[in-house]
């Protein structure tokens, strides 16, 4: 084999071995587990940032009264959403939109979300809302069910 074919042997390979090695980063990094814990009234999530791509959220209800889970991008803080007049989050309010959500995880179940994420910032909470037989109101997220959320 002469020197130019060698060269070019050469090239090939390194490029066909690089393309391969960048798919294989991409797709390692391109899904993580995050394991969310939703109690009375907290959101605890076991990660505040994962790489971009397919986010799967294993939530845990650890409380004694259904909860939900959703999850916003947002560059709002968590606690700064808009919100209705009993306290819950405003779906899709000015500066949020609502991705995806679990609608009820009752107590000691567990619910898998998989979802395709930028980079960006979001927030996850919970927006179920309680009726006491009083007639008072409880709205989960407003009791503090809220956690910011990084991609990168």
């Amino acid at each position: 084999m002469n020197p130019r074919s060698k060269l070019v042997l050469c090239l090939f390979s390194a490029v066909t071995l690089g393309a391969g090695l960048v798919v294989a980063c991409n797709d390692a990094s391109s899904a993580s587990a995050v394991n969310v814990s939703l109690r009375e009234f907290s959101v605890t999530a076991d990660q505040q940032t994962v790489p971009k791509g397919t986010v799967t959220f294993h939530v845990t209800n650890t409380g004694t009264v259904p909860h939900e889970f959703l999850v916003i991008k947002t560059n709002l803080a968590p606690q700064s959403l808009p919100t209705e007049s009993n306290g819950s989050y405003a779906e899709n309010g000015p500066g949020t939109t609502l991705l995806d959500e679990i609608d009820e995880v009752d107590p000691g179940q567990s619910k898998d979300l998989s979802i395709a994420l930028d980079s960006a910032s979001y927030v996850l909470i919970c927006n179920m809302v309680h009726q006491n037989p009083d007639g008072s109101v409880i709205a989960h997220y407003a009791q503090g069910m809220r956690t910011a959320f990084r991609v990168d």
